[in-house]
């Protein structure tokens, strides 16, 4: 038995072959790094549009928290092999001491909704005292009890072992990263059987607490989405004067919804696997069904496995944008035709790539060659790429509506009257014109009004 150890070449050129579905976990752990500098970009647009508007701060410090929730698997995609095990060192503390501080803080900040938006019952909450200090002191509290929990049993990681094999060998070897050797281990690498191709994966101890923080996140998640709703449904009724405008809690209640939603959906497949594999799943089970002696159900045991881990950052990533929506929608212009469109290309890009990873795996079932069954779908896509657009379009309509200022609207009302013969005439030119330099619009703004009316003309 050999000590063969990877290099970046071989790590990279596995992850992206069939086997390893074209690379969809490594996209996955690539796309979640996105989302999370994405949430940092987003919360610092938030923070410097208000930075003495103590809900812009707390909205900012959420959105850091999810995008470090959203990148668990960020090492994974980064030269996750034996070879370069000092550097898993230092991205090991991101993956547990920083997502799970982040876990914690997001909980405590779900808590303090009541302190940033009114609602009937909670009103003492809402104090300007409790608004200055509390986005802040969750942070703290945060990191302090993850501090101190973080050594105890059930939230300490105690072991893990780096599994090897080079094809030929009768056996994969063992090698300990930390902690002690294992019966477990063992019992693993007995599993995975005879080494069929060459690869590296590890396999490490998995605490009950760990796993009952990440679900207390998104159920408190469900409890802000009430209190949020319940918020709204104040407000509607006359009782909540402080939400002078009911949209912007409308796209925060969006955007919980969709995390939640997404909470669930994770859940029920998280079931469906268990209830094939004929018992409760871990990320054990994924090291043998991608490099045991898998069946068809095994290899669709682990697309499924492999796909739950994106629905979690898209969730994140979707509630991260309605909460943009939401804080800037009156201070930044065109910023709901921008989210609309990074919503679009997102969606259909992640269309593409998974009916292209199912279309591979079927073929590859029937016929042997899986590449020539993603060229079908992707050239079948592009055929009907129109019309999936028209229809991802119509859907963030419905949650990310357009608003306009008074200002813009009385510039769209001139607009349209000089538009009634579908001419601009110079005197007409002049008027806008006028009306705009009133205003302050800048040519982007006013070029960005007409093409809107402009559109919206076409389409009647």
């Amino acid at each position: 038995m050999s000590s063969y150890v990877w290099d970046a070449g071989e790590f990279y050129t596995d992850a992206f072959s069939a086997e390893s579905l074209f690379g969809f976990r490594m996209i996955i752990a690539w796309s979640s790094l996105l989302i999370l500098l994405w949430c940092i970009g987003l919360a610092a647009l938030i923070w410097r549009a208000r930075n003495k508007g103590y809900e812009n701060n707390f909205m900012a410090v959420i959105l850091v928290c999810e995008g470090i929730k959203a990148s668990f698997l960020v090492s994974s995609g980064i030269l996750y092999i034996r070879r370069y095990e000092a550097l898993q060192d230092v991205l090991w503390h991101w993956t547990i001491d920083v997502f799970f501080t982040a876990h914690i803080i997001s909980v405590l900040l779900y808590l303090c909704i009541p302190i940033y938006y009114r609602l009937k019952r909670l009103s003492f909450m809402n104090r300007d005292v409790f608004k200055k200090h509390a986005w802040y002191l969750a942070v703290v509290f945060g990191i302090v009890i993850w501090l101190s929990i973080r050594t105890v049993p059930a939230f300490h990681i105690t072991d893990a072992s780096w599994i090897t094999c080079q094809e030929g060998d009768s056996q994969a070897e063992l090698h300990i990263w930390f902690g002690e050797h294992q019966e477990w281990m063992d019992d693993v690498v007995e599993d995975v059987g005879a080494c069929t191709e060459d690869y590296e994966t590890t396999i490490v101890t998995q605490p009950d607490g760990l796993w009952a923080i990440v679900v207390l996140s998104p159920l408190v998640s469900l409890m802000a989405l009430l209190l949020i709703r319940s918020s709204i449904r104040s407000h509607l009724e006359g009782e909540n004067p402080d939400i002078s405008k009911s949209l912007t809690s409308r796209s925060l209640y969006i955007g919980f919804l969709g995390k939640v939603i997404s909470f669930f959906l994770y859940v029920v497949l998280l079931v469906f696997i268990s209830f094939l594999h004929g018992g409760q799943t871990t990320f054990i089970d994924e090291t043998i069904w991608r490099y045991g002696d898998s069946n068809s159900l095994d290899r669709f045991k682990y697309f499924l496995w492999v796909f739950s881990f994106a629905i979690t950052p898209i969730g994140i990533a979707f509630e991260c944008m309605m909460f943009v929506h939401a804080t800037l929608k009156d201070t930044v212009f065109g910023i709901d035709n921008n989210l609309r469109k990074t919503f679009r290309t997102a969606v259909f890009t992640g269309i593409g790539l998974v009916a292209f990873i199912i279309g591979s795996e079927a073929m590859e079932s029937i016929v042997g060659y899986g590449m020539a069954g993603g060229i079908f779908v992707g050239i079948a896509l592009l055929l009907i790429r129109k019309p999936i657009l028209t229809i991802i379009d119509k859907v963030s309509s419905r949650f990310i509506p357009s608003s306009h200022t008074t200002e813009e609207l009385a510039y769209l009302d001139a607009y349209a009257t000089a538009m009634e013969d579908l001419i601009i005439t110079k005197e007409e030119r002049k008027l806008l014109n006028t009306i705009a330099s009133t205003y302050g619009f800048s040519d982007r703004i006013v070029k960005q009004l007409e093409s809107e009316y402009n559109s919206t003309l076409e389409e009647e």
